[in-house]
């Protein structure tokens, strides 16, 4: 029987995904691939060979794949070179179509049912994560592309994710007016579709951006610990990961014991070794890194001559050899932190130029609800004190007003 067959391949290479049994899935996934009697019927074997590739940090690999398939369904992209300004143009003019919309407006909006359009939208909903990680060109218009098929043939689970990721590249951009509005939209299409397997990613956009201004971190963290609960009951493993690292960073912002986030971290730590989660691995590296060293020196235990630095040194150059950019940025700022901390002011001020320069032509940048410009205007303040440039002067005075503007939003979250 043909469709039993099919159906029990490409269940049992979900299953292995889930497990973390990559090699079996590469392996499964090769007989259904060359079995399939159609391009239709190979579609699930494809969408779990990406998820696998993106895992194991194959970032372009996954997006190569999934952009075949897309162009094979019609939508021609291309993750080469894109013009900045179209990418702009197209980006704003989704966000025009949605400024002026009313929540009745957009409750309105039909239903999706072109079959083509829901596997691209299921395509682009994959690559999407991994594009902002790579080439945000690309990100950028897999967002506006699916916004459009959202407009063009109705919403679908993955329109949420769509106006989620669009929130934060407009959080990102400073509008922060429209990236809460999108945030609101994507969480009540969320519970009008009810789709809980796009929970966790939709989580993991909205309350690392816009919700932290708005509400206490502690009851962000909840809502991140619920975004890891459901990924896991669903699958979505990867993004369920990444909902655990945002936990574990909210706490430690939100002044949890460090005690206690070690245990959070080497409890997770040790299931995104299981599931192989490499890319979330290595994200939450850069965190457990400093919570032992102020775990060390709460203790007495760290080294009177500061070698504990040059060690993460050597780890974001790792990182920077690797290609992986958005952890060697993040890498960056925690050492910049604990420089700061240890009053190591040469130090973090050289990973803040480092992370300058990571970060450059970026649409997405490391914020870390809010403690990244919090300790870059504090690290300016004495570079300028230091060095009497302009730049760490503007630096600080751009980064107290974005602080300022937190604060004033939310007012729990105030200057200590």
């Amino acid at each position: 029987n043909y469709e039993l067959s099919l159906h029990l391949h490409n269940y049992y290479a979900e299953a292995e995904y889930c497990n973390g049994n990559f090699s079996q899935v590469k392996r499964v996934t090769k007989v259904v691939l060359e079995k399939s009697r159609t391009f239709y019927d190979k579609l699930r074997a494809y969408l779990v060979l990406i998820k696998t590739l993106g895992a194991e940090t194959k970032l372009h690999e996954a997006i190569e794949m999934g952009i075949g398939i897309l162009t094979h369904l019609g939508n021609n992209l291309s993750s080469e070179s894109f013009d900045h300004s179209a990418i702009n143009n197209s980006f704003n003019a989704i966000k025009a179509s949605f400024e002026n919309m009313t929540y009745r407006e957009f409750s309105s909006l039909k239903i999706m049912e072109d079959s083509d359009a829901l596997v691209a939208m299921n395509v682009m909903g994959e690559l999407l994560q991994y594009a902002f990680f790579t080439n945000q060109g690309v990100g950028v218009c897999f967002i506006t592309h699916m916004i459009r098929l959202s407009l063009d043939y109705g919403v679908c689970k993955e329109s949420s994710f769509a106006l989620a990721s669009c929130s934060v590249m407009l959080h990102a951009r400073g509008d922060l007016r429209a990236s809460k509005l999108l945030s609101h939209f994507a969480l009540s299409l969320l519970a009008r579709l009810d789709c809980k397997d796009m929970l966790s990613r939709v989580y993991a956009c909205v309350y690392s951006t816009n919700s932290y201004k708005l509400e206490s971190l502690n009851k962000v963290s909840e809502k991140l610990l619920h975004g890891y609960e459901v990924g896991m009951q669903t699958g979505d493993i990867q993004f369920a990961t990444y909902n655990a690292r945002l936990y574990c960073e909210s706490s430690f912002w939100s002044g949890v014991r460090l005690g206690v986030i070690e245990g959070y971290i080497q409890v997770w730590v040790q299931q995104m070794i299981e599931y192989k989660q490499e890319w979330n691995l290595n994200m939450i590296n850069a965190l457990k890194y400093t919570v032992l060293i102020l775990m060390k020196c709460s203790n007495n235990l760290l080294p009177p001559n500061g070698d504990f630095l040059e060690e993460g040194r050597k780890s974001l150059n790792e990182h920077i050899e690797k290609k992986r950019l958005y952890s060697a940025a993040m890498i960056c700022f925690y050492l910049s932190y604990t420089a700061y901390i240890f009053c190591n002011y040469d130090f973090a001020r050289d990973m803040v130029e480092m992370r300058w320069k990571l970060e450059k032509n970026r649409y997405r940048k490391v914020g870390i609800f809010g403690a990244v410009h919090f300790f870059d205007g504090l690290i300016s303040i004495v570079s300028a004190q230091q060095t009497k440039e302009d730049k760490w002067i503007n630096h600080a005075l751009e980064c107290v007003n974005k602080t300022k503007a937190s604060t004033n939003v939310n007012p729990q979250r105030v200057l200590l």
